[in-house]
């Protein structure tokens, strides 16, 4: 009957067809090792408080993976692998084997967590009608639906999941529903003792911080936590969830010092933390702010999880779903770890996961972590999608495209042990009284009417239900590429004329010759333009075009005939002041992406051209300031890389008249205060109309050059 009864929902709901293919375009999948196929997709990014224009995304899709062959893995009814047994506890933990996170499930096999956030019947009148109309009554909802997620691959219940229905579900079930119990601990003191207030997707705070320093705080959850001993020994319970998206980051510090009751706890406690650290208010710094953010978070971790233990030690910790710049913050992170058995993160505004930040996570932390929120809204839902964060696409097929690549990069990072997606239902516009971001988007599996959108959910399944397979095909690298290692690389840095404007022709378009590109996922892929498209830290990839790196990269190849790196890692527009040091954001990104590339072979040189940003700044004190900085990042990357002697070589700006001295002053004497360093010369170029950015031809002209010092330098 359930066999049955899936199958007429599938095909005789209300179901949104399948769209076309999209265009794909062959690249080289440094994820899986292998070539493969990305659907380009159009696609909406999303920034709090931004509206950004639509832009194309390539997307990692299992159907684009070359000599991929998923096998039939036999699932436990929590969705572990069954092929491998490890100590059964009766109760999930987490358990590193080599360098991958993993869950283990109760009965002691291996998982990656997919689940589904509200998991809850909608409250709004046409939601009632359509279940009522649907089903018997809300336990028959509940059961089918549940049947029907296992079968697409979700056995588990995220946040904002109906637990008492679940539960009584699972009662008289043999595929039980694991759940997550989100306690809102700080939100619920808030409340109490007054002064929190809604906001679009969580809570606000008065000065947005939280209460932590309150005595009555810790008295608060020792008290409601008292309740949790209910359940300890609820196999099906996964884990709790203490809090959602809390204001934590590097401006707590500002904001607890600028209470004006001077009596308040906060205030008082970050006046004596300044204190303690010897630090005067016009001394703070940003390093100083993430420290205290850690403080602040240790202080809420500390008490929330001593509660939980004492009253359930056989679940886990989940954290408090850290969100918007909490989850990047290396304090936050670290004051997690102490604490948390996993580090939840709610994540929307990347298209795919920032390796930095998974780092940040492996280093900080050293805990596994899960993705607790994300999702795309489909523009052929019929709904407005102006509320809520993530990505917006064209049509259905797209959601569950990118769904496929977000959670392949997720795979990706061994650190990660699953993720709960955002949501079951889509927004009723019409309901009442609901959270401000959730008013008018396609944020669901089904839509209002309890219909399932068919190729969202065919994509989802497919990949659910394929995950163990497809991270055996990501560990294994390439042995085209990984045959030719080590390589010798080069590494090129700077602003937009690095990055590369100028459109790309048509004959230069293809893959690029024993030229191998550095990519996001942190693997060497035959290189093709525009190449910098994997810098962690560029502008829109739509604007990127012809780079000086290309005709580098070619005329050295060809001169040394033999197989050549190239990691890129431009950003345009941005000043000296974000490259100069660690601690700076472009230099901690590219020191990053250079480490990782050194995994696959030796650097060689760095090309460099940058300064348009910060030549009228420069010449207020005959630039000085800026060749003590350049200097100083030259020496930082030769020691953090550990090449004392990597060749650095720079390139002149434009010949426009306002970039003559800078030129003459800066670059062409950069052997006279860099050691191992040299210029190539901007002589004869153009820039395109914008006069900013050099033409192709121009960027090429200037590749030549750079590929000419390069190898004059090596060959000293």
């Amino acid at each position: 009957m359930k066999a049955n009864w899936i199958f007429l929902l599938l095909c005789y709901g209300f179901l949104l067809q399948a769209q076309p293919p999209k265009r794909v375009t062959k690249t080289f999948n440094g994820m899986a090792g292998v070539y493969c196929n990305t659907v380009k997709t159009d696609a909406k990014p999303w920034a709090k408080n931004k509206d950004l224009p639509w832009d194309v995304f390539e997307a990692y899709t299992l159907n684009g993976l070359s000599d991929y062959h998923p096998k039939t893995t036999k699932f436990s009814q929590f969705g572990s692998d069954q092929s491998k047994k490890f100590n059964a506890t009766g109760f999930f933990r987490v358990e590193k084997q080599g360098n991958r996170w993993w869950v283990i499930d109760p009965n002691g096999y291996r998982t990656i967590v997919v689940g589904i956030n509200s998991l809850r019947a909608g409250k709004s009148e046409s939601n009632l009608e359509a279940l009522a109309k649907k089903y018997k009554n809300p336990e028959q909802w509940m059961n089918q639906t549940i049947d029907t997620l296992q079968q697409l691959g979700f056995f588990h219940s995220g946040s904002w999941g109906d637990d008492e229905a679940i539960r009584k579900h699972n009662l008289s079930s043999k595929s039980p529903m694991t759940y997550c119990p989100q306690l809102n601990w700080m939100s619920g003191y808030g409340k109490k003792r007054g002064g929190t207030y809604q906001k679009a997707g969580n809570t606000g705070y008065p000065h947005d911080v939280i209460f932590v320093f309150d005595p009555t705080f810790k008295t608060y959850c020792d008290s409601v936590a008292v309740s949790l001993a209910t359940h300890r020994n609820d196999a099906n319970l996964f884990g709790y969830f203490s809090d959602n998206e809390m204001p934590l980051g590097n401006d707590n510090l500002d904001n607890y010092l600028a209470i004006e009751n001077h009596e308040d706890f906060g205030y008082k406690r970050a006046t004596q933390w300044l204190t303690e650290q010897g630090i005067a208010s016009d001394k703070i710094t940003d390093k100083v702010r993430d420290a205290f953010a850690g403080f602040v978070a240790q202080t809420y971790y500390s008490i929330v999880s001593e509660a939980i233990k004492k009253n359930d030690p056989n679940h886990l910790y989940l954290g408090s779903r850290l969100h918007a710049d909490a989850k990047r913050s290396e304090g936050v992170l670290e004051a997690a770890g102490k604490y948390c058995d996993i580090i939840s993160l709610n994540y929307y505004g990347d298209w795919s996961p920032d390796p930095i930040m998974v780092d940040q996570i492996d280093r900080k932390a050293n805990k596994p972590f899960m993705v607790t929120e994300f999702y795309t809204k489909g523009m052929d839902s019929g709904l407005a999608n102006t509320t809520g964060a993530g990505f917006t696409v064209k049509t259905q097929t797209d959601r569950g495209n990118a769904y496929q690549h977000f959670c392949m990069h997720l795979l990706n990072s061994k650190s990660c042990v699953g993720w709960h997606y955002f949501k079951y239902q889509d927004n009723d516009p019409k309901a009442k009284n609901v959270d401000p971001s959730n008013v008018d988007s396609n944020k669901g599996l089904v839509n209002t009417q309890y219909q399932f959108y068919k190729p969202l959910v065919q994509l989802m399944k497919t990949f659910n239900l394929e995950k163990y397979d497809v991270i055996q095909h990501l560990e294994t690298e390439s042995p085209k590429v990984k045959a030719l290692e080590p390589l010798d690389i080069i590494l090129a840095i700077g602003q937009s004329n690095m990055a590369g404007r100028g459109p790309i022709p048509a004959e230069d378009s293809g893959t690029m010759p024993n030229v191998y590109l550095l990519n996001r996922d942190n693997f060497f892929e035959p290189a093709s333009q525009p190449l910098n498209k994997y810098s962690t830290i560029r502008k829109e990839l739509r604007i990127q075009g012809v780079s000086p790196s290309y005709k580098c990269m070619l005329d050295i190849q060809t001169k040394t005939n033999k197989p050549w790196g190239l990691v890129m890692n431009p950003q345009g527009g941005s000043s000296i002041k974000l490259w100069f040091k660690p601690g700076k954001a472009n230099y901690d990104a590219t020191l990053l992406r250079a480490r990782e590339a050194q995994k696959h072979g030796k650097l060689r040189a760095i090309i460099w051209n940058q300064g348009s940003t910060d030549n009228k700044d420069a010449k207020d004190d005959n630039f000085v300031t800026y060749k003590s900085q350049l200097k100083e990042m030259v020496a930082h990357l030769r020691e953090d890389l550990k090449e004392p002697n990597l060749p650095f070589i720079c390139g002149e700006l434009s010949e426009r008249p306002d970039f003559i001295e800078f030129n003459q002053k800066v670059i062409r004497t950069v052997k006279d205060y860099i050691p191992n360093s040299d210029f190539v010369t901007s002589e004869d170029t153009h820039l395109l109309e914008d006069n900013i950015h050099f033409d192709a031809e121009s960027a090429n002209k200037m590749g030549v050059r750079y590929a000419q010092k390069v190898l004059e330098m090596l060959n000293k």
